[in-house]
């Protein structure tokens, strides 16, 4: 199992850290960058308004869900580099 990385966000300005797996953090730096919008902004999206519950676990959701629908519409995955 993948350890999970800590970070500090903000959500509506205030302080928050949320544990994710390396994984996760690169696809959500995927999302934003298709997106158009940093990582902070994308989680403030994903987290703000009415959510309520586990951070983290509506970040895995959203990103399951991104990904799903972006293979859906044929949305082409960006290819990683290969290492040598």
């Amino acid at each position: 199992m993948e350890p999970k990385h800590p970070r500090n966000i903000r959500i509506d300005g205030t302080r928050t850290s949320m544990r994710l797996e390396g994984k996760f953090w690169a696809a959500l730096a995927e999302i934003a960058e298709r997106t158009g919008v940093s990582v902070p902004v994308l989680c403030e999206r994903i987290l703000g308004g009415a959510h309520r519950g586990n951070k983290t676990s509506a970040v895995r959701v959203y990103v399951l869900n991104w990904f799903r629908l972006a293979r859906a519409n044929g949305v082409p995955r960006r290819r990683r580099a290969r290492r040598t």
